[in-house]
């Protein structure tokens, strides 16, 4: 009830304006402690992704998955995923290797498998994430799987991107043979002369002169495999051009047949299918009679790919391994 008289109205038009300012003063405060506890959420809401991004990356490029080799399996759904490449070296015993991704594994992923191996067994449907694979060497192009980010409403101080410096091998498990000049610096022997079908031949060995080297390599081909690849040899830019030749026979098919290197890709199956009319598997040789002066730059890799494989947008570098940026980005899935 108010007083009538100025000095009672005057006292409650004060309480008034006190309880509005009470009012507003709580709000805010209110206000601020909401943003703060929100903000302390998310720092903590990152923190936990970050931890678990970094602990699914590392199981990642330091764990080969089970079942062994499960790249080759039809059925995914027994498999543990993990992308490290397994050793298939009689030369040493380890399992695998650390700090590596296998290509044939992250196509896979690519090709329809990230979400049931990565998304649902390793991030249990909580987090979304992608990869992308950067290599070092630029004449290479990236590769990225599951990067449907652009399509969430997502801050960007909530995603997370963890990056690794890891070992890819691409295409390198087609190769069969191959020179180049990293061979040269590592102080190994081009060729062996014992193992050139050539050697002890008259007026037919390699012999190196004031001019050329040869390097000369074998190795063996059956027909099932022949019919089921195409082959090439791969040469790199500095070799072509450059008055070097290559010579293709067999152990019991000698040739003299030098062949200007003048591509940097070479289809050799019209010749190995006059090889193969009445064998079932063969030892090939190949010869190749290098300039000196370029002997430094010269690099090939000779390789068996599958004949849907369109590899005419690949030079040689991507059958080799090479060294790359392993990122992996990841945040909240909040539906």
């Amino acid at each position: 009830m108010f007083l009538k008289d100025s000095r009672g109205l005057t006292f409650s038009t004060n309480m008034l304006i006190m309880l509005f300012m009470l009012i507003l003063v709580f709000g805010a405060i209110m206000n601020i402690i909401d943003i703060s506890s929100e903000k302390t959420m998310n720092s903590l809401e990152v923190q936990e992704i970050e931890r678990i991004t970094n602990e699914i990356v590392d199981i990642l490029i330091n764990n080969p998955g089970t079942p062994k080799h499960w790249e080759n399996l039809y059925d995914f759904s027994i498999v543990n995923p993990g992308l490290s490449i397994e050793n298939s070296s009689e030369v040493n015993d380890e399992e695998f290797y650390l700090n590596t991704v296998s290509f044939k594994k992250l196509q896979i992923l690519k090709n329809g498998e990230y979400e049931n191996l990565i998304t649902k067994k390793l991030f249990k449907n909580k987090i979304k994430s992608s990869i992308s694979i950067y290599p070092i060497n630029s004449s290479i192009d990236p590769i990225t799987i599951n990067d449907d980010f652009n399509n969430h409403e997502t801050g960007s101080s909530n995603i997370i991107a963890v990056n690794r410096t890891v070992r890819c091998n691409f295409y390198s498990d087609l190769s069969i043979i191959s020179v180049s000049n990293i061979d040269k610096i590592n102080n190994k022997s081009y060729n062996n002369l014992n193992l050139c079908n050539h050697r002890n031949i008259e007026k037919n060995e390699h012999f190196d002169d004031e001019n050329y080297e040869w390097i000369c390599k074998g190795f063996k081909l059956n027909k099932n495999d022949f019919e089921e690849k195409n082959y090439y040899i791969v040469f790199n830019e500095n070799s072509v051009n450059k008055e070097n030749y290559w010579v293709l026979d067999t152990i019991k098919n000698h040739s003299n047949d030098e062949k200007i290197i003048n591509s940097n890709k070479i289809n050799l199956n019209d010749q190995l299918n006059q090889f193969f009319e009445n064998e079932n598997s063969m030892i090939f040789y190949l010869h190749s009679k290098i300039n000196k002066n370029n002997i430094d730059k010269y690099e090939y890799v000779l390789i068996g790919v599958p004949k849907d494989l369109d590899i005419s947008s690949f030079n040689i570098d991507y059958f080799k391994d090479q060294d790359c940026y392993f990122i992996m980005k990841s945040y909240y899935d909040e539906n």
